[in-house]
């Protein structure tokens, strides 16, 4: 995962960085720097992201 990824799977679902932030709890400054310097190397934030990033995965290739 790196932060084109991220940005990717964000403008999928269609949704502003602040928007997207919600889904994790995180102001959109968060969202911004994953898109720009990449995800959390570990920990929750890290963990959550694979989750979601899966499931848009997942709805995307069921579609």
């Amino acid at each position: 995962m790196d932060a084109q990824v991220i940005r990717e799977a964000r403008e999928k679902v269609g949704e502003s960085q602040a928007a997207f932030a919600e889904r994790f709890g995180v102001d959109q400054a968060t969202v911004h720097r994953w898109e720009t310097l990449g995800p959390p190397k570990r920990g929750a934030g890290r963990k959550a992201l694979e989750r979601e990033l899966s499931a848009i995965e997942k709805a995307g290739a069921s579609t």
